[in-house]
């Protein structure tokens, strides 16, 4: 009876610090990483051509490196929250002027879903 409690003991143990590590990491992405995800991702949406990558490349890493300047510089959390929102939306409306029609209309789309899947958050 007692080897039981001590096994699930270290078995809950082991999955919560699993859950931590997977967190971290997940956090941890260098804002090169982040811009060339977005890039990747959006090229898989849009099919940009080099000149839009490069761009939206230069942006995204841009502001990924002042998001990660206000994440450790600490601060209000609702006051960053604010600013992350100001970046994403003066990204997005910068990325648009970048676009053709076309690709605007399937980007706008994109965002929408975004937005619906944050709010069930």
């Amino acid at each position: 009876m007692m080897k039981k409690k001590i096994l699930m003991a270290v078995a809950c143990l082991f999955l919560s610090a699993t859950g931590v590590v997977f967190a971290q990491q997940r956090q941890q992405r260098s804002p090169e990483e982040q811009a060339k995800m977005r890039v990747e991702h959006l090229d898989k949406l849009l099919s940009l051509n080099q000149t839009q990558k490069d761009s939206i490349y230069n942006l995204t890493l841009s502001q990924a490196q002042q998001r990660a300047t206000l994440r450790n510089d600490g601060g209000d959390r609702k006051a960053n929250m604010e600013k992350f929102k100001q970046l994403q939306e003066m990204q997005a409306a910068k990325i648009k002027s970048w676009l053709t029609p076309e690709q605007v209309k399937l980007f706008d789309e994109q965002q929408e879903k975004m937005k619906e899947r944050m709010s069930k958050r």
